[in-house]
């Protein structure tokens, strides 16, 4: 069964315990198939995107850095292969335990 948040769009909780080496974000308000299949992120003045890898359930982690913001993040789906990148969504100056909205979703 496809996921449906009218009205929203995807976010990014940068979860507890984040630091400038070892960010985790759970993505939120995903919708369609709800099967995140990769995800990466691209630093400020980078063409670089760095992988993330999955640690469970909708939350994705990488291990690197100093990693500097802002950031952008590109998800692509398992079944469908469709990718987004919402650019620059996690600010500079981002924050463990906060939640920062993209403009985008996944079309259902």
């Amino acid at each position: 069964t496809p996921c449906k948040y009218p009205g929203k769009n995807i976010a990014f909780h940068v979860n507890e315990g984040s630091t400038d080496y070892w960010l985790s974000l759970l993505v939120e308000f995903e919708d369609g198939d709800g099967d995140v299949g990769s995800m990466h992120i691209r630093e400020a003045n980078s063409d670089e995107w760095l992988e993330m890898n999955h640690v469970w359930g909708a939350n994705w982690c990488i291990i690197s850095g100093p990693l500097k913001g802002p950031f952008s993040v590109k998800l692509t789906t398992l079944s469908a292969g469709r990718t987004l990148s919402a650019r620059d969504v996690i600010p500079r100056n981002w924050s463990p335990k906060a939640t920062y909205t993209s403009r985008l979703n996944f079309k259902l």
